[in-house]
């Protein structure tokens, strides 16, 4: 009776303490993100389609009529890598009159 009582208070506190240990668990968004932000908005070079006084631009990369307030998009690549060309490996020599090999 001593074991059951001991096994059934363990597995109560292994079930209560599941709900603490999931709480935070859940997606809660991202805080990060504010909706009405201004987001950037690059002029699209294209024919002009839209109503007057509005111009092709690019918004989160759909075309969209509307103000640039921020200029074109450029598409940069990165830095260039210079690689250097790979050191010789070091060559043996075996001195006249000593015993082994010397690597230079």
């Amino acid at each position: 009776m001593h074991f059951a009582r001991i096994m059934a208070t363990a597995a109560a506190l292994v079930v209560t303490g599941s709900a603490a240990m999931a709480w935070g668990d859940m997606y809660m968004g991202d805080a990060t993100h504010n909706p009405n932000s201004n987001a950037l908005v690059h002029a699209y070079h294209a024919p002009n389609y839209c109503p007057a006084g509005l111009q092709p631009v690019t918004i989160g990369g759909v075309v969209c009529c509307g103000k640039p307030n921020a200029g074109a998009y450029i598409d940069r690549p990165g830095k260039a890598r210079r690689v250097s060309a790979p050191k010789p490996a070091p060559r043996a020599y075996a001195p006249v009159g000593e015993k082994g090999v010397v690597y230079r």
